[in-house]
Order: C-alpha cells, then structure tokens, then sequence
C-alpha cells in the first residue's frame, strides 16, 4: 500500500527565523529588560535593608541572652568601639572587666558585623550624654541600662535605604523588635532616644 503525503505551503523554505524576526524579539527583549532592571536593584536593596535590620536585632538578642547567662554586662557598640558610625558595622561584647571598653583577650566577643551594604544608611539623633560614643548595655537581667547604671528608656535605630526605612526598637525591659513604619500602625515605631 503506497500512501503519497503532500506537504503543504511552498516547497523548499527554509526553516527558522528571519532577520527581521530575530531582530524584532532582541529589542522585545530589550526593553523588557530595561523596565525591569530598576524594580531589581529597589528589590535587592530592599533586600539588604531588610537582612541588614534582623541582623542588628539578632546581634541585640543574642547580646541580652549573653548578659543574663553570664550575669554581666554586655554592649553592641558601633565597630571599632572608638566610633560613633553604624555603618562601619558593630561589634557584641560580654564586658568582663566593666570598662566599658571592648579588650580583645579579656572580654568576650559575642558577635560582629562588617560594614553595611552602600545602600543601607543608619539615621541617629542622640549624641552621648556620659562621654561613652553610642552603645546598647543589658544589664544580668536582661534589662536595657545607661553606663551609669540607671534603668534606660526605649531606644531606637533608623536604617533606611532612600525608599524604605526600618526601626530596630529596644524597650526598657530588653525586647527587641523590628518595626516597619510603611506597615505599621501610626506610633508604633517611635521610642524615646536613639542609639
């Protein structure tokens, strides 16, 4: 049984793309990329900010919960403790000799930070009222103090990016939050003083 097939269309074309094609989806292409290129950088610094932020509240946790296990001092200080710059970075620190001060060798380094991303700024409006450059001490009990042992007040930390901010807020008592003031209710990320 011979079965003929004819094909339709004209014979002998060639398959595949034309110039003009080829060169119509290269500028489709292109100007799908152009548009999408400014929402990918505001997304990865918005992304920065955002890790940036929970970094410094871990840092913060992790030095309260060293503070009451070891019943001592701790501090989160801007990196070197000479500064008073965040974006440097910060260090976390059990201050074993009550200096104030962190010694390598003598006190206990919980974490550090290296320097933040180009994109993340850090806003503080409190200058130092005891001569210590800006710091965060919990006490043993895990409570938020001044270096002059008095109970300290609800403090806070503005980071931002140009378009986006965030709080890390940190009450009397030593709870650590991040606040978003985009999402969050009017008020709610105000605190008394920075640090």
């Amino acid at each position: 049984m011979n079965v003929n097939v004819r094909s339709g269309g004209a014979q002998g074309r060639a398959l595949g793309f034309t110039l003009v094609e080829l060169m119509v989806t290269f500028a489709v292409v292109a100007v799908m990329l152009m548009l999408a290129a400014p929402s990918l950088v505001a997304f990865q610094r918005n992304s920065e900010l955002t890790s940036t932020a929970n970094s410094f509240a871990a840092a913060l946790s992790a030095a309260r919960a060293e503070a009451m296990k070891r019943q001592l001092n701790t501090f989160v200080r801007p990196f070197p403790t000479s500064s008073d710059d965040w974006t440097r970075g910060w260090t976390a620190y059990v201050d074993v000799n009550w200096d104030f001060d962190y010694l390598a060798g003598t006190d206990v380094q919980i974490t550090q930070q290296a320097q933040l991303p180009a994109s993340v700024t850090v806003a503080t409006n409190s200058t130092p009222s005891d001569g210590i450059s800006h710091y965060l001490m919990f006490s043993g009990s895990g409570f938020l103090r001044n270096a002059d042992g008095s109970l300290g007040s609800s403090r806070a930390l503005e980071l931002g990016n140009g378009s986006e901010r965030r709080f890390i807020i940190v009450n009397p008592a030593g709870r650590v939050r991040v606040c978003n003031p985009a999402t969050a209710p009017t008020g709610s990320c105000d605190a008394t003083d920075s640090f």
